[in-house]
């Protein structure tokens, strides 16, 4: 018991208290606080434009990638039906009358159609001729 007694025999010294800040100190506490928050702003901006850059250039690149795998898939496809239509059989080969034929066919085709523009031509000019106008006339107005 006689350790207690010791114990509360201790006298309690009472801390001081802090004096409570001046104006001036309460407002130099704030202007180092407004810097502090400046700058993290600034930084957090800064990281922010960095990321809308990163990811801006990284959704344009998936969409590159994405236009590639289409492409790709497009071209397999095409692979597919070109050995698929290849294997179902051969080309057939003409004669060298039928041949012949078909170039004929081709060339009187181009003829007609040669023909036909020859035609629209006769008839543009026989209309400009009919009001008493002429190819100059007509460019001139069609350039302005």
């Amino acid at each position: 018991m006689a350790k207690k007694a010791k114990a509360t025999e201790t006298t309690t010294v009472k801390k001081a208290r802090k004096p409570y800040p001046s104006y001036q100190e309460r407002i130099d506490a704030a202007d180092v606080k407004i810097e502090k928050l400046q700058k993290l702003i600034a930084e957090r901006s800064e990281l922010i434009d960095k990321t809308a850059k990163l990811l801006a250039e990284r959704t344009e690149t998936l969409s590159k990638n994405q236009e590639q795998l289409e492409k790709t898939i497009a071209k397999r496809e095409r692979l597919i039906n070109n050995m698929n239509r290849a294997a179902s059989g051969e080309r057939v080969r003409l004669t060298p009358e039928e041949a012949a034929e078909k170039r004929r066919a081709a060339i009187a085709k181009r003829r007609d159609i040669k023909r036909a523009e020859k035609q629209k031509v006769e008839t543009l000019m026989n209309a400009l001729r009919d009001k008493g106008q002429t190819i100059d006339d007509l460019l001139e107005s069609l350039n302005k």
